[in-house]
């Protein structure tokens, strides 16, 4: 991962940013910012993808869709780290979150590869 950079289309992008207040302990920190146009950017790399991936076979979605959890708890602690930073939320809470997160991204690739 980029600090302070954008995932677009497989490209870093942006390196913008602000200075935030911490809401834990006050120190400032550096965050990505976007604009209109990573907006723009981004969704217009989400219609182009959902041309391709709309015609994959499930089974390649659902592998997808657990490599995505995979790679959620692989980052796990810098995950919880920089939300914490980010939001104030405590870090059991934003570890709560991941699970559910990570467990609805299993669930989801079970119901797809059913064909439900």
């Amino acid at each position: 991962m980029q600090q302070n950079k954008h995932l677009i289309a497989g490209n870093w992008v942006g390196g913008e940013g602000r200075f935030a207040n911490d809401p834990v302990d006050g120190s400032r920190d550096w965050f990505a910012q976007g604009r209109p146009e990573h907006v723009n950017a981004a969704v217009e790399a989400a219609e182009q993808a959902f041309e391709s991936y709309g015609a994959t076979p499930r089974s390649r979605r659902a592998d997808f869709l657990r490599a995505i959890a995979k790679e959620i708890e692989t980052r796990a602690e810098e995950t919880t780290l920089t939300g914490s930073r980010e939001t104030g939320l405590p870090g059991p809470r934003l570890e709560g979150e991941r699970g559910r997160t990570v467990n609805q991204f299993l669930m989801f690739a079970d119901h797809i590869e059913k064909g439900d």
